[in-house]
């Protein structure tokens, strides 16, 4: 087993295609804390931005989930 910790779009690039068995996240709701990190998922100005960047990360986390994978989201 390999948990992968970082930015979630830097490392999910990384990784070839169809490649993990489960994806286990729990993005942080819209601007309700900041986590003092550059570039963090819920800072957005309004909604929709950040319902977007949701969307491009699960774009992502579709590309390198097999066939047979499972995604978690709290």
């Amino acid at each position: 087993m390999k948990i992968i910790n970082g930015d979630c779009m830097t490392e999910l690039k990384k990784l070839p295609e169809k490649s993990i068995n489960m994806c286990m996240t729990s993005p942080p709701y819209w601007a309700l804390r900041d986590y003092g990190e550059d570039k963090q998922l819920g800072l957005e100005p309004t909604f929709d931005e950040y319902i977007n960047k949701l969307c491009n990360v699960f774009d992502e986390v579709k590309k390198v989930l097999r066939d047979d994978g499972t995604c978690w989201v709290n």
